[in-house]
């Protein structure tokens, strides 16, 4: 392993070593001690990719993050540093201890981190050879309107993603994970269960798994606006289904008419469906990824043909691969210059 791919490493390790109970995340400690393992082992697992280019990468990348998911920056900052580009860092007005974090390991290969007022971060911009964004979608197409021509560019704002599942009673455990990791946040994390099979084995699964994580790793203090949500969604469960809850997870069994693009902290909806065709209303949402038992085969195909850019087990919808196309985009490969010769 080289030089600077070693160095990531360690720099990985040094962040993954950091107390973030106090960053602000608002997830509990043991919420953010599994975020951190969760980012960092990523990383390690996809090591012989560090200081792979494609393309002559950029010599200075400016990352803008978002407050959601806090270890978003964590992959992409060790992906370029191991290419040798300078990163820099726009830490997320809401939360900005943990971007400042990972400048901090990362110092030593030249990663640095501003926190600034949203009429000053433009500045940020002067002087980079390309730009990866994250954010909402207006937050992104400000910053798109920001950017000069010709600048490279990655820009993703709102995705949302689904589980779409057999009802074996087996893919509890992950859907649970999935849904107890960074609480909820995040493109990644599942909205909703679809379920082909009994939804009521697949309900009383959940619901012991879900239990049982919460025990492991409590969620957070959720934000105060999302009671009312909350509530609604179990109330209407109770009256057009079943609603099984704890005090800080549940598990909604509703009529696949009531499907909410959105998850909330600890809450995983399951709907029944009788066939795929039943799930053709995603095809106009802003998919992301798509966790199922269902095998290869046709039934696969139709969820990526829905326009899920990523399909994988339940259990690791929030721990994709390190260099993955991110929203069906090589992100290494659209930031960096593709030079023809002859």
């Amino acid at each position: 392993m080289g030089g600077l791919a070693a160095a990531v490493l360690e720099a990985v390790e040094r962040w993954r070593a950091m107390d973030g109970s106090a960053w602000g995340t608002g997830l509990s400690p043991a919420g953010v001690r599994a975020a951190q393992e969760a980012a960092a082992a990523l990383i390690r697992d996809g090591a012989k990719l560090l200081g792979q280019p494609r393309g002559r990468p950029p010599r200075r990348l400016l990352i803008w993050c978002a407050g959601n998911v806090f270890t978003a920056a964590l992959e992409w900052t060790a992906l370029f540093a191991a290419l040798g580009s300078e990163v820099r860092l726009k830490a997320p007005s809401r939360c900005p201890a943990p971007v400042l974090a990972i400048a901090a390991a990362f110092a030593p290969l030249g990663v640095r981190a501003r926190a600034l007022p949203h009429a000053a971060a433009r500045s940020l911009i002067e002087g980079v050879d390309a730009v990866l964004g994250f954010g909402s979608d207006a937050a992104m197409a400000e910053l798109s309107a920001w950017l000069p021509p010709g600048l490279r560019r990655s820009l993703h704002g709102h995705r949302v993603s689904f589980a779409v599942v057999s009802g074996d009673p087996a893919a509890a455990a992950g859907l649970a994970l999935d849904a107890a990791l960074y609480d909820g946040a995040g493109c990644m994390s599942p909205s909703a269960a679809l379920c082909l099979g009994d939804p009521g084995t697949l309900v009383k699964a959940l619901s012991r798994e879900m239990a049982a994580i919460a025990r492991r790793i409590p969620r957070g203090a959720p934000a105060p606006g999302l009671g009312p949500e909350w509530r609604r969604r179990c109330g209407l469960a109770r009256m057009l289904g079943r609603c099984e809850a704890g005090p800080d997870w549940a598990v909604p069994l509703l009529p696949p008419e009531q499907l909410t693009a959105g998850p909330l902290p600890r809450m995983l909806p399951v709907h029944p469906i009788r066939s795929l065709e039943q799930l053709a209303p995603l095809a106009g949402l802003p998919l992301s990824t798509c966790a199922t038992d269902l095998p290869e085969g046709p039934e696969l195909e139709a969820l990526i043909d829905l326009g899920f850019d990523r399909v994988c087990a339940p259990g690791a919808m929030q721990r994709p691969p390190l260099g993955r196309p991110h929203d069906g985009v090589d992100v290494i490969a659209a930031l960096s210059r593709q030079i023809a010769r002859g």
